[in-house]
């Protein structure tokens, strides 16, 4: 049975005859979804026609469309039932099934079927069929990614190759799990800008898909054939296999297994405000937003380093040395056990400098989330170091991390970490500092 659907254009069917009004819910077409082979429509000048092959729905003119077979099936349904409010007699014989404008009531449509009325059905009847083809496509699935371990982009201008790596000891805090990798030195990375960037790739959707079956001269032309960027992201994967046991109840067992799996995605050139991706490998061409492809291709691992000015494990630190006004006081941390009026005991971190206690935990708290005023200058100055500590560590690695505050200008100081200066403080934030260290210190 062929059913040729509605010519979705702006055509306004002008009846001859006189409007009567039909009983409510008249049934306009009734067909039997099991019979029907053929079905199709006609949606801003484009045509379709999809076949029905081994009770699967197919376009016409290419059974290797990927098509989504539920819209098809949706609009068949919505042919087999399809009532109206009220008839129209008289009008001109058309001979196919046609949906015009709007009426002037709102909310309906004028439709013929050929039968020498014109009905009108609810406007939502011709959602069904606004689609063209490639509105129609099963667009490739991109895996969920939770857990990634490594993240590479390599573009023509450079390669970022980013680790995820717990308590590596590659850094003075264990905080810092995400590593630029070059040429064996690993350096640490600010985890949120990090993530931000994985995340455009991770949680990536597919805008338009463009292309399903593009051979070498297409992706020429979409910059696939020598992409502008190649993404490499390798991630774990945790399944549930079911095992050959079974529980008191005789319900099986399943057993968790990670398994590493890598995910490639290409971009190729721009367009507009999108820009042309594929998965590697892949016939199938879409558009994602062109902002996802500008941090891609142009990020550079120097703009993902720690905004941190301190991240510290005070439990590491032993003891520390500050510097004001040329001047070095040591404090020294020890653990005490202190019993309550309880009876419960407890243990209490002290600080001392030359034997008497300190209140050193606020200022150290403040100095941990003490924020960064920006990136520093390019350029350095003649300076002189305003604010210094050595922290000495009970750790294998980084037994001892140097921060300095250097004087820059009237609002500003350089920071120095383990002899980088790579941010900038509050002037008033480290003179701060150093009249609160000033103030603890014994009479």
């Amino acid at each position: 049975m062929l059913v040729s659907g509605a010519a979705l254009a702006a055509v306004l069917l002008s009846p001859e005859g006189d409007e009567t009004e039909g009983d409510p819910g008249v049934s306009v077409l009734s067909l039997d979804a099991d019979s029907v082979t053929q079905l199709g429509w006609t949606y801003e000048e484009e045509s379709l026609s999809f076949l029905l092959e081994d009770d699967t729905w197919v376009y016409a003119e290419d059974s290797a469309f990927p098509l989504s077979t539920s819209r098809v099936e949706s609009a068949l349904s919505a042919l087999c039932d399809l009532t109206a409010s009220r008839a129209i007699e008289g009008a001109e014989d058309l001979t196919q099934l046609l949906i015009g404008d709007e009426t002037t009531m709102g909310g309906e449509r004028y439709l013929s079927t050929g039968d020498g009325n014109v009905y009108l059905v609810d406007e939502g009847f011709l959602d069904n069929f606004q689609y063209g083809l490639y509105d129609l496509v099963v667009k490739e699935t991109i895996p969920s990614m939770d857990d990634v371990v490594r993240f590479t982009v390599e573009a023509e201008t450079q390669t970022l190759d980013l680790y995820y790596l717990e308590d590596s000891g590659l850094a003075y805090s264990d905080e810092y799990v995400w590593f630029a990798a070059s040429d064996g030195t690993y350096t640490a990375l600010d985890s949120d800008l990090t993530q931000d960037l994985i995340e455009q790739v991770t949680l990536l959707s597919w805008g338009d898909c463009v292309d399903y079956k593009a051979g070498d001269e297409a992706l020429a032309e979409y910059g696939l054939a020598e992409p502008a960027a190649t993404v490499t992201v390798q991630y774990i994967e945790t399944v549930e296999v079911e095992t050959d046991l079974t529980d008191d109840d005789g319900n099986p067992i399943y057993d968790t297994q990670e398994n590493e799996e890598t995910f490639v995605l290409e971009i190729g050139s721009y367009t507009g405000s999108s820009c042309y991706a594929r998965l590697a490998g892949s016939e199938m061409v879409y558009l994602i937003d062109a902002t996802v492809c500008d941090s891609l291709l142009y990020t550079a691992a120097d703009s993902l380093l720690p905004q941190d000015i301190l991240l510290m494990d005070w439990d590491t630190v032993d003891s520390i040395d500050v510097t004001v006004d040329g001047a070095t006081y040591t404090v020294v941390k020890s653990v005490q056990e202190v019993t309550d009026d309880d009876g419960s005991t407890s243990e209490e971190t002290v600080w001392t400098l030359d034997g008497e206690e300190v209140a050193l935990t606020s200022l150290l708290s403040s100095l941990n989330s003490l924020d960064s005023a920006g990136a520093a200058p390019t350029s350095e100055p003649q300076r002189s170091a305003q604010l210094s500590f050595l922290f000495h560590r009970n750790t294998e690695t980084f037994p001892e991390v140097e921060l300095i505050f250097y004087e820059y200008d009237s609002t500003t100081c350089l920071v120095s970490l383990d002899g980088e200066i790579r941010l900038t403080a509050a002037r008033e934030d480290v003179d701060g500092l150093a009249e609160d260290f000033l103030a603890l210190l014994p009479e």
